[in-house]
């Protein structure tokens, strides 16, 4: 424990940077706490917050880590939005602190300090410090494994092989993305000449094992439940209509990276390379093994995703990950453009282009932040809130609603969310009545009762469980209320009405409802 606190005390001493830099990377960690507790939950993370009050240790669509810090966090600290964001922000931290450890080992620590201030700017990197999804934990872990790696195979510390077991073990934990790094380490094992000493040691199988033994619930969990969650994030993905979707992805890496990020990384990668071939007889053994460290894990897991762009469509932050490997480098790359004398016309803009993006983003970032919080005054309305502006004035409403539903029916009503997962998720988080996980909190449940997907809540919230209830149907399309699959469930049903929401006196969105009496499953 005392050589962490050391390692930590190091990373803030060595953070001497320009007083321009030092303010955004302030900016950044303010910004952050500043909105952590304020701004409603994302539809996602008001999704991985249920995880929480349905603990497991496996589940459809994701590893149960989200749901566990949680669980733990709420706990604590009880409901509130603070309460879910906090791990997140605090797992930023220790993100941060791999990722300066491991450029540290490649580089030197002028550029160990510009990495932490990459982190904090590009969007994917300040977003997992944010927003409390699997993404939080498996960046944390995925940088942690990539700092062990690197101490066991360009450093050859044995020891290093029990973190990289732990990382990964955890990582999987997280997310299932994180098994990429297997057969990255398996072929750099292969391609280094120096490396291949630890396929005939029992280190890496150990490391592996004791990955696989921290992964083991949710390999239990699937073996229960006819390996449901495999299935689903492995064959489902993979399976359909060829549909060649590359562009989305290199637009998806455009977002996360911004377009002078994106550029960057491509820049770093084809530097890398080139040195690598033209340093083989110019420079020493390590420095040409730290290159192809860096080349064969950002371009293992990144092949992967191009493959599976060819046939079928990427998310948006699949690729985030993928490029921690090569961060070093770029962070390399603009301290040596920076310091040395730039000749070529690009390179006099490529500098100021980086501090005017750091200063946009900021603007970006606490602007958007208070612009959402207050309500978006002046924006067009949209259907189904795909922001968070107004999920609490959503769920005020939806009280209103059921009350005077009570109070006519004299019987308690389940209120159904007409959508996969988001107003099921937001209606649960977002019940005024529902403190310290009260008796008197709503009953939900989502599409699972009318047979159609509803991820998670499918099984939450069985059919036969309302069998004769009320429902309470809610909607941000109309044409739903009226479909056969909702109509043929039900004795009757009652008028459908649109319903405005408010926040502070100004219309931010709206949503419909009707009644259904006596639900047949």
């Amino acid at each position: 424990m005392s050589r962490l606190s050391q390692h930590t005390s190091e990373l803030f001493q060595t953070i001497r940077i320009s007083g321009f830099w030092l303010k955004v990377l302030v900016l950044s960690i303010l910004v952050r706490l500043v909105f952590l507790g304020w701004m409603d939950l994302l539809p996602e993370e008001a999704y991985y917050w249920n995880y929480g009050r349905h603990l497991d240790i496996g589940y459809l669509d994701h590893p149960p880590m989200v749901a566990w810090l949680n669980f733990i966090s709420e706990s604590m600290l009880g409901k509130s939005e603070f309460a879910v964001r906090l791990p997140a922000f605090l797992g930023w931290f220790l993100f941060a602190y791999f990722m300066y450890r491991l450029t540290l080992n490649l580089f030197d620590k002028g550029t160990a300090r510009l990495i932490i201030l990459l982190l904090a700017i590009l969007p994917v990197y300040m977003s997992v410090g944010f927003l409390m999804t699997p993404d939080a934990p498996f960046y944390v872990t995925w940088a942690g494994c990539l700092f062990f790696l690197e101490r066991a195979l360009l450093a050859d510390k044995s020891r290093a092989w029990w973190g990289v077991g732990i990382c990964l073990g955890l990582g999987l934990l997280s997310k299932y993305t994180m098994g990429l790094l297997i057969p990255a380490t398996v072929l750099f094992l292969i391609a280094d000449r120096d490396s291949r000493r630890w396929l005939i040691r029992p280190q890496p199988y150990v490391a592996f094992l004791v990955g696989l033994l921290l992964f083991m619930p949710v390999i239990y969990w699937n073996y229960t439940h006819e390996w449901i969650s495999f299935a689903f994030q492995g064959s489902r993905r993979w399976s359909g209509q060829i549909d060649f979707q590359l562009h989305i992805l290199i637009g998806s890496a455009l977002i996360l990276l911004t377009p002078l990020g994106a550029f960057e990384a491509g820049r770093s990668l084809v530097a890398c390379w080139r040195q690598r071939i033209a340093g083989r007889v110019q420079t020493s053994d390590l420095i040409d093994r730290t290159r192809l460290f860096m080349l064969v894990f950002t371009l293992v897991p990144l092949a992967v995703f191009v493959f599976h762009s060819l046939r079928g469509q990427p998310k948006l932050n699949w690729t985030g990950p993928v490029w921690l490997a090569i961060l070093p480098m770029m962070a390399s790359e603009l301290r040596q453009l920076s310091s040395e004398t730039r000749t070529r016309w690009w390179q006099r803009l490529y500098i100021p282009a980086w501090k005017y993006t750091g200063v946009a983003l900021m603007v970006f970032y606490w602007a958007g932040f208070a612009y959402i919080v207050a309500g978006m005054p002046g924006a067009p309305i949209t259907r189904g809130m795909p922001i968070p502006v107004a999920w609490k004035e959503f769920g005020d409403k939806i009280e209103e609603l059921e009350t005077a539903l009570e109070s006519e029916t004299h019987s308690e009503p389940v209120i159904v969310g007409l959508d996969e997962y988001w107003i099921s998720s937001q209606a649960t988080f977002y019940d005024p009545d529902d403190v310290d996980d009260s008796d008197t909190a709503h009953e939900v449940a989502a599409l699972g009762l009318f047979g159609k997907n509803s991820l998670m809540w499918n099984r939450w919230t069985p059919p036969e469980k309302f069998l004769g209830r009320n429902a309470l149907l809610v909607s941000f399309k109309e044409r739903d209320l009226q479909s056969d699959w909702i109509t043929s469930r039900f004795t009757h049903l009652g008028d459908i009405t649109k319903e405005a929401i408010t926040k502070s006196g100004i219309r931010v969105g709206y949503f419909y409802w009707r009644v259904g009496y006596g639900y047949r499953p």
